[in-house]
């Protein structure tokens, strides 16, 4: 078993016979994703590690919980993600394609963990986090009051100009 904490992840120590990065990777120094979130409250990543020749098959999920910040409201909303895992990690892109999988490179074998893992939990973040569709007054999950859609001149300005709803 390999900590999900480790920073690096040689692919010539990994068993043929197969390995488990199991537990919490140290998002702490995660900036990236602490910049993308109000909160991080837990990163939790249970993993299955083959060695297929030179490469790494990696299968399993990533789970993520915390706040984020509502696009709508702009207010906390929460979030717990699993994010399914299934890459191929090599050391150039000349790896045998496999078209159900990521290719993730891992120079002179060395896989970065930590900035993998991050890249992750980035990836599986919604583009446009939103507590939920309504339109306006207090919102349910933040409880910051919005301004109606109706009332607001720039966006009706934009409703007029483009003949469609800002949404």
């Amino acid at each position: 078993m390999i900590a999900a904490a480790a920073s690096t992840l040689l692919i010539s120590r990994v068993s043929t016979a197969g390995e488990s990065l199991v537990g919490a990777p140290d998002f702490c120094r995660w900036t990236r994703l602490a910049q993308a979130m109000a909160r991080i409250d837990d990163v939790v990543v249970d993993l299955h590690i083959e060695r297929r020749g030179r490469d790494l098959q990696i299968d399993g999920e990533l789970r993520l919980r915390g706040l984020l910040h509502c696009e709508r409201c702009l207010g906390a909303m929460p979030c717990d993600l699993r994010q399914p895992v299934r890459v191929l990690v090599a050391e150039s892109e000349d790896a045998a394609v496999d078209a159900d999988r990521e290719l993730v490179l891992a120079p002179g074998g060395r896989l970065a963990v930590q900035e993998w893992l991050e890249e992750e939990a980035l990836l599986a973040l919604p583009l446009l986090p939103k507590c939920e569709e309504w339109t306006a007054g207090v919102c349910p999950v933040s409880g910051i009051e919005v301004p109606s859609l109706d009332t607001n001149r720039y966006l009706l300005m934009e409703k007029r100009d483009h003949g469609s709803s800002p949404e």
